[in-house]
């Protein structure tokens, strides 16, 4: 059977099997001018009418082989033109990427080339984007990946789909392509670069893989590709096991920071608490560049000495023990300081925190409303019309279970308004600051009652405290001063509700 047929059935039943594509689809294919590409447009370009393709080409020059790469560029407009397919190429200066981000000119390249076939996809509203990349390619990337350490998820080495981008030639060997490139006379770009040996890629493929090849058999190829495919189904099935378990571990999450429960964490299996620590990191930090096994070990070395250091990794990312809790931040945490005028009756927003108080002014005794020398004793913070006749009993200041907000046991308080002092506001804590707390006897420092509530530092910032004149009322959401409960001789009640908002 002549090579053609036999591929053109091998890609029909690698997109059948990935559900590469499906009937009118826009598809994008990216082709540099080599035999890979070549191929891989030649053999879409066939299959256009089973699956009423439209297609478009897209081709990047690097900018770094000159007159070489330019004349790949005008191969690549021949070749598409000869097909009836639109071009559209551009050049970038990789070198000059690679020098700014620090970046090795293979992954400098590698980034302008995706980026480009995304905005190009975009442009055209396209739903695909197509790549040439190989089961040889699959066996190089294993075996690069090997050397370097990789653990499961990097030997599965190059995904079939993912996203956009396909890749109809995965189950496709490098011989196969030049069998087919003579069959069909289609006389691809050399890219001479693929000769240097400087590229660890190029020495495995010229060097490594040929002595495995004539020492251990020539399927070691295949034998390869075999590997990943079972690599990546049990990768498959532990980033599901590592979905499932992750809800569970962890216990606090905002777009900057999450914090993951250690004593749970530690009963993990130690596949699973590599694969939680890089999830968290990843939703940090939006993807795993730069961080590297040695950095999963240090941080559950971490966790394993319950001392309050800290790690610093690259791309500023800060990994802190606290507590019973394994704090993951991006980015330095900002110190926080406010101060605030207390509204009564109404709302005070706490935009640092995403948090607004309500307050309400609340009769002991029906027919009581509030005179004029009770707003005037507070300096004007309360509005003289407001007229109260309802009866709140001393059991409402019990929490609600319908009203919880994280990291705030307390939402809701009481306190005698007539023992108040004005003014009244709202600011965070400063050094020397004690209450009585509600319940004790004597005072105590607010430092001191966060420390026994064994409250982390970081959250100790992003705690409120209501003040009156000179005198803690409140550490919100936590302990009242005993000084202002409600007791036997109240007349007249504050009522204090913290809700978040998203402003």
């Amino acid at each position: 059977m002549p090579t053609t047929e036999i591929l053109l059935k091998k890609v029909q039943e690698t997109i059948k099997k990935y559900q590469m594509l499906t009937s009118n689809t826009k598809l994008v294919v990216a082709v540099s001018g080599g035999p890979d590409s070549a191929t891989l447009l030649h053999l879409l370009f066939k299959l256009t009418p089973k699956y009423n393709l439209r297609l478009w080409v897209a081709h990047l020059n690097h900018g770094l082989r000159g007159r070489e790469a330019e004349a790949e560029a005008e191969w690549v407009k021949k070749f598409a033109f000869k097909l009836g397919i639109p071009v559209i190429s551009d050049t970038f200066n990789v070198a000059g990427l690679a020098k700014e981000k620090r970046l090795s000119l293979e992954e400098a390249a590698r980034r302008a080339r995706y980026n480009f076939l995304e905005e190009v996809a975009n442009q055209l509203g396209a739903s695909k984007i197509a790549l040439a990349h190989t089961a040889s390619d699959q066996a190089e990337t294993l075996l690069m990946r090997l050397m370097r350490g990789s653990g499961l998820d990097g030997l599965s080495a190059i995904p079939p789909v993912r996203d956009k981008i396909i890749r109809p030639l995965i189950e496709v060997f490098r011989g196969e392509i030049e069998d087919y490139c003579r069959e069909n006379n289609l006389q691809p770009c050399l890219d001479s670069s693929n000769r240097e040996t400087s590229f660890l890629r190029n020495r495995v493929r010229l060097n490594l893989i040929p002595y495995l090849s004539r020492e251990y058999g020539d399927q070691v190829e295949k034998v390869f590709c075999q590997t990943t495919n079972l690599l990546k189904q049990d990768s498959e099935y532990l980033k599901k096991e590592t979905d499932r378990v992750f809800k569970s571990v962890l216990e606090e999450e905002t777009s900057q920071e999450l914090v993951l429960h250690e004593e749970k964490l530690s009963c993990l299996h130690p596949a699973l608490q590599r694969r939680v620590i890089r999830k968290a990191i990843e939703k940090i930090k939006g993807d795993l560049r730069g961080i590297t096994f040695d950095h999963i070990i240090s941080i559950l070395e971490l966790c394993k000495t319950k001392q309050s250091k800290q790690l610093d990794l690259p791309h500023g990312l800060m990994i802190r023990h606290r507590y019973k809790g394994l704090l993951i931040r991006k980015g330095k945490e900002k110190s926080l300081s406010f101060i605030r005028n207390f509204v009564i009756p109404g709302t005070t927003k706490l935009t640092e925190l995403n948090l607004a108080l309500d307050t309400e002014l609340i009769s002991r005794l029906p027919g009581i409303s509030f005179q004029k020398d009770s707003q005037k004793k507070l300096g004007g913070q309360f509005i003289s019309s407001c007229r109260f006749g309802a009866c709140l009993p001393l059991a409402s200041a019990k929490k609600s279970k319908s009203h919880q907000i994280r990291g705030f046991p307390e939402p809701e308080a009481l306190f005698d308004f007539d023992k108040l002092e004005p003014p009244l506001y709202l600011r965070t804590r400063e050094k020397g600051d004690r209450f009585h707390p509600l319940g004790m006897k004597g005072s105590k420092k607010v430092k001191d009652y966060f420390i026994d509530l064994k409250i982390p530092l970081e959250r100790r910032e992003r705690i409120p405290l209501l003040m009156d004149k000179d005198k803690v009322v409140w550490i919100v959401g936590y302990r009242i001063d005993q000084r202002f409960k409600v007791d036997k001789d109240t007349r007249a009640i504050l009522k204090v509700k913290i809700h978040e908002v998203n402003d």
